[in-house]
C-alpha cells in the first residue's frame, strides 16, 4: 500500500530546516531526542508527548518565510540565522551584542549603517518576522495533517515564559506544553554541542523563569544534560522509535498533500522560484506517454519536491551566483541535498533518486554527480520539464526566454546528446498544448487584487507595486488589506504562500 509515516516526513523536513537555519545535519533530530526525554521527565501524557515529537521536528518549518528579507538585512541569511540561534531566547543585550557586528557584514559600511538604522527605527520588525514564521509554519503543518496541539504549539514557537517573546504577552501556563519543552530541548542541544555541557547548564539556570518554563528546566537539570543527549547508532532510527504509538500515517492523496507542503516551504525561499514545482508538474501531467501508475506517481512526486534542497543555498547566492564561482558550486549541491533528505523516508527512495537527477545530463555536463549515460524515462522527462521552466521562467543570472527560444535551445541540447531526444520532444509538445495556465480569482479576489498579490508574491514592496501598476502606494496598501482579509492571512509571507497554493504566481 502507498503509505508514509508522518514521523518520517517530519524528520525529513527537519533535515531541510537544518540546512535553512545553518545548523549541522541532524540537529533537528537531536533536538527531538532531547525533547522526548524531557517530556518523559516532566511526566506528560501520551497525546502531549505526541505533539511534542512533531513540534520539536517542525519548529523551524517557517524559516523560509522571511529568508529574502533577512538577506537584505544580513547578507547571508543562513549564517545570520545560525549565529543568532544561541542568543535568540536570551536577553536583548545578548542578542544585540551578537547580532550588530553581523549586520550585512559583507556589504559596504553605508549599507551596514542603513540596515542598522532601519532596524533600530523599527523595533517591531522582529515581531513581524516571527509572526511570518509562525503563520507559515501553522499553514504548512495543517496541510501535512497534524492536529490542533501541534498547530497551536507552532503558532507559539517563539514564546517566552515571561511574556516577552512572540506572540507578545503570551506567557507562563498559557504557552502550550509541547513548545515549552521544544524550546528548552533545542537550546540544550545547541549550547551543549557548541559550547559544552557546563555552558548549557549555565544557560538553563540563567534563563529559568525568563525564557524557559521552570518545570522543564528543573526536569532537564535533574535528568542531566549528558543523559538527555546521549545516543548511539543511527540517530534517525532512534528518534523515529520515540514516536508514541499508534503511529500516524499518510496514504495516497495525503502523501501528495504532505509533499506539496514541503515543496511550498522551499519556494518561499525566493520569489524567483515561486510556483515552479506546480508548473513543472502540470507540464509533466500533460505528457501523452503511457506510464504505469507507479511510474507516473514517482514522476509527479519528484516534480513536487525536486527543488527543496535550495533551502540550503543563501538567497543572494541563489539569485546572483555566476558559473564557476564558489556560490555556483553551492547551488550545484541542492539536488543532492534533496535526495539525501528524502531517501530516508520508507517508500520514497525512487522519488528521492529521480528528484536528485533533475539537473543531470547524459553527457556528464550536469550536476551534482556529472553522471554519464542514459537517463531513464521518468528522470529524463523531469529534467526536460525543469529545464523548460527555467528557460521560460528565468533562473539565476538568466532572463526568461520565449517558448520558441526555449524549444530551440532544448532541441540543440537533445541533438548534442545532453538530454533524451524523446523526453525533450514530449515536453515541448506538452508545452505547446497550453503550458500557460489560466489564473482564477481565488477567495473572491478582484482582478486588481490578483495583480497586486502576484507582484507581492514576487517580492515587490508596496511602493514598487504602485509604480508597476500605475496606482498610489496608499491604494496598494488598501488592496493588500483586502487580500489579507479574503485569504485569511496576517503576513506577506503567508500571502505569498497563499499565492503559490492558488497558482497566482504561475507564469
Amino acid at each position: 500500500m502507498d503509505r508514509l509515516r508522518v514521523a518520517e516526513l517530519c524528520a525529513s523536513t527537519s533535515l531541510f530546516t537544518d540546512l535553512g537555519t545553518g545548523q549541522p545535519q541532524e540537529h533537528g533530530l537531536a533536538t527531538c531526542l532531547v525533547a522526548m526525554r524531557l517530556a518523559d521527565a516532566v511526566g506528560v501524557g501520551v497525546e502531549t508527548a505526541r505533539a511534542t515529537f512533531y513540534t520539536s521536528l517542525l519548529r523551524f518549518i517557517g524559516c523560509t518565510a522571511d529568508a529574502h528579507m533577512a538577506a537584505e538585512t544580513g547578507g547571508d541569511e543562513i549564517r545570520l540565522f545560525a549565529r543568532a540561534a544561541p542568543v535568540f531566547m536570551g536577553s536583548m543585550r545578548e542578542e544585540m551584542a551578537r547580532m550588530l557586528p553581523l549586520m550585512a557584514e559583507s556589504d559596504s559600511i553605508p549599507h551596514r549603517l542603513k540596515a542598522l538604522v532601519a532596524m533600530l527605527a523599527d523595533p517591531a520588525s522582529k515581531d513581524r518576522l516571527l509572526e511570518a514564521h509562525c503563520e507559515v509554519a501553522t499553514r504548512l503543518a495543517t496541510r501535512i495533517g497534524l492536529g490542533r496541539a501541534v498547530i497551536d504549539s507552532l503558532d507559539a514557537a517563539y514564546a517566552r515564559w515571561d511574556g516577552r517573546g512572540f506572540p507578545s504577552g503570551l506567557a507562563g501556563e498559557e504557552i502550550p506544553v509541547p513548545i515549552r519543552i521544544a524550546i528548552v530541548a533545542r537550546d540544550i542541544e545547541l549550547w551543549a554541542r557548541d559550547e559544552g555541557e557546563t555552558s548549557a547548564r549555565q544557560v538553563l539556570e540563567r534563563r529559568r523563569g525568563r525564557a524557559y518554563a521552570p518545570e522543564v528546566v528543573d526536569a532537564a537539570l535533574e535528568t542531566g544534560i549528558h543523559h538527555l543527549r546521549a545516543h548511539d547508532g543511527a540517530l534517525w532510527d532512534q528518534v523515529l522509535a520515540l514516536e508514541p504509538t499508534p503511529w500516524e500515517t499518510l496514504t495516497g492523496p495525503e502523501i501528495d498533500r504532505g509533499l506539496e507542503a514541503l515543496g511550498d516551504f522551499a519556494e518561499l525561499k525566493s520569489p524567483m522560484v515561486a510556483g515552479r514545482w506546480r508548473r513543472v508538474r502540470d507540464l509533466l501531467g500533460a505528457l501523452d506517454d503511457e506510464f504505469a501508475p507507479g511510474e507516473r506517481r514517482i514522476m509527479e512526486r519528484a516534480a513536487t519536491v525536486f527543488d527543496v534542497g535550495i533551502v540550503g543555498v543563501p538567497v543572494r547566492i541563489w539569485e546572483a551566483a555566476e558559473p564557476g564561482t564558489a556560490g555556483w558550486e553551492l547551488i550545484r549541491l541542492h539536488p543532492l541535498w534533496t535526495r539525501r533528505a528524502l531517501e530516508h523516508c520508507t517508500g520514497m527512495e525512487p522519488v528521492a533518486v529521480t528528484a536528485g537527477l533533475h539537473h543531470e545530463r547524459q553527457d556528464g555536463s550536469g550536476y551534482p554527480g556529472g553522471i554519464r549515460g542514459d537517463l531513464d524515462r521518468v528522470a529524463g522527462r523531469l529534467a526536460a520539464a525543469v529545464l523548460y521552466d527555467e528557460l521560460t521562467g528565468g533562473s539565476p543570472g538568466k532572463e526568461p526566454a520565449s517558448p520558441a527560444e526555449a524549444a530551440e535551445q532544448m532541441s540543440e541540447l537533445a541533438s548534442a546528446g545532453c538530454l533524451p531526444t524523446e523526453a525533450v520532444a514530449r515536453v515541448l509538445a506538452a508545452a505547446g498544448q497550453g503550458h500557460q495556465i489560466e489564473i482564477d480569482r481565488p477567495a473572491g479576489l478582484t482582478e486588481r487584487e490578483v495583480d497586486v498579490l502576484r507582484l507581492l508574491a514576487n517580492g515587490m514592496t508596496n511602493r514598487q507595486i504602485a509604480t508597476a501598476l500605475g496606482i498610489s502606494a496608499k491604494t496598494v496598501g488598501t488592496h493588500v488589506e483586502h487580500i489579507y482579509a479574503k485569504a485569511g492571512v496576517r503576513t506577506r509571507a503567508a500571502a505569498t504562500l497563499f499565492a503559490i497554493e492558488e497558482r497566482v504566481v504561475v507564469r
